[in-house]
């Protein structure tokens, strides 16, 4: 079997080598990661290497980190440069917002233009004929049912989650992921809801 070095393999990637050390973190393969020097540090290392066939198996997850295939699905209903900058496991949400675009009446002219990941939950942009009232309400009130949906999901898997406070950065996650938002604040598994529920942690005790 033919290995390969992870800086090496990162650069026939095309990405970082910080962020293949992170996408290998997330897919749960640090156990593939092999080390001819048993003290090295994951994260350090400037021996470690993989197995050079699992590259495919890392091709196919940065295609799916970038939504290509739903960007070829959907296409008739996003703008041509669409911002897609959320984690693989909302893409059952994204469909959900691309299947529910193309029966919203064609005069509205509506696109979705960007989805995003802030603060925990999904935000979604959208091009429309802003003349049109009820675009404004529909749309409007899809974005909501959209962020709270999201609020239970986790966006890296797409299993059942919850909102975790960190204050590195705020996360949707499942169990399983939850190390992802490690450390957590006072408050994590309190707030459900980081737009509406911040003052729920003044009723925390304080040491």
């Amino acid at each position: 079997m033919a290995f390969i070095k992870l800086d090496v393999a990162a650069d026939r990637l095309g990405i970082s080598l910080a962020y293949f050390r992170n996408l290998i973190d997330r897919a749960d393969r640090k156990e593939t990661v092999l080390d001819p020097d048993p003290t090295a540090d994951f994260w350090t290392s400037t021996t470690a290497v993989i197995p050079e066939r699992d590259l495919r198996t890392y091709e196919n997850m940065l295609a799916r980190r970038r939504f290509m295939r739903f960007r070829e699905k959907f296409a008739d209903v996003l703008i041509d440069h669409v911002e897609l900058s959320c984690r693989p496991g909302w893409k059952s949400l994204l469909e959900r917002v691309a299947e529910r675009v193309r029966w919203m009446p064609s005069e509205w002219n509506v696109r979705l233009r960007k989805a995003r990941e802030k603060s925990g939950y999904l935000v979604l942009g959208f091009e429309y004929d802003r003349d049109q009232q009820a675009a404004c309400n529909e749309i409007e009130r899809f974005r909501e049912e959209i962020r709270l949906s999201s609020l239970s999901m986790c966006e890296e898997c797409g299993r059942q989650a919850r909102f975790r406070y960190s204050p590195s950065r705020s996360l949707t996650l499942c169990d399983r992921h939850a190390r992802l938002a490690e450390p957590t604040l006072p408050g994590d598994g309190v707030m459900a809801d980081p737009a509406f529920d911040e003052g729920l942690l003044s009723e925390l005790p304080s040491d």
